[in-house]
């Protein structure tokens, strides 16, 4: 018998959810208490909100084209340190979260920097630092469109990539494995304590007051 193929992810059932984001008391405190993010960052990467039948407090983390086609979103748990059960990811069936925030490529200029981090939430706060940047949960999900995209962006808009790779020994392989598609990836050291971007950019508005 013929194999049988996986359904694809509906993007029509979710779309609506990211036409007209809410963000609850609890995703506030998340992404600006928390995480001292810029309001214009979460909104152009239009994060939402919604509470389960549990009381649990999910982010909505939307995953779009380079076109703004919707291909996959990750929903995050916000009550994941409180000792809830419910698993700290989810992911509706058929959703493709490889690349994260693929729409700031059509806005790269000739030359211009773009940094890759790990995980959306590097990718906020690189954003927040006013940098264009792209997420990569692992390199084992990058697939061969994924890194043909990243390559001819180097080769016809000369686009130069940097990364802060996590201070773990999969930062460091993330890297590796990335330097292999693009030759020219610049590697950035973070500050002495911390273990991702995000630390480092929260650390850094927190010194700022």
């Amino acid at each position: 018998a013929p194999e049988k193929q996986p359904l694809s992810f509906d993007a029509t059932r979710y779309a609506r959810h990211f036409e007209h984001p809410w963000l609850s008391g609890e995703a506030r405190r998340f992404l600006f208490t928390e995480r001292r993010l810029n309001p214009a960052v979460v909104r152009w990467c239009r994060l939402t909100s919604w509470t389960d039948r549990q009381d649990i407090h999910w982010l909505q983390i939307p995953y779009f084209y380079t076109d703004g086609t919707l291909i996959g979103l990750q929903n995050r748990n916000l009550d994941y340190r409180k000792g809830d059960a419910s698993p700290r990811f989810r992911f509706p069936y058929g959703s493709r979260c490889s690349i994260y925030n693929l729409p700031v490529l059509a806005m790269l200029r000739p030359g211009e920097e773009l940094y890759i981090t790990e995980g959306a939430s590097d990718c906020w706060a690189m954003l927040s630092a006013g940098h264009k940047a792209i997420a990569i949960p692992s390199a084992t999900l990058l697939s061969e469109a994924d890194k043909r995209l990243l390559a001819t962006l180097a080769r016809e808009k000369q686009t130069t990539f940097h990364m802060y790779p996590d201070r773990d020994a999969p930062g460091e392989r993330l890297f590796l494995q990335l330097r292999e598609v693009l030759p020219y990836l610049r590697h950035h050291q973070l500050p002495p304590g911390c273990k991702d971007y995000a630390e480092a950019w929260l650390r850094d508005k927190v010194s700022a007051g």
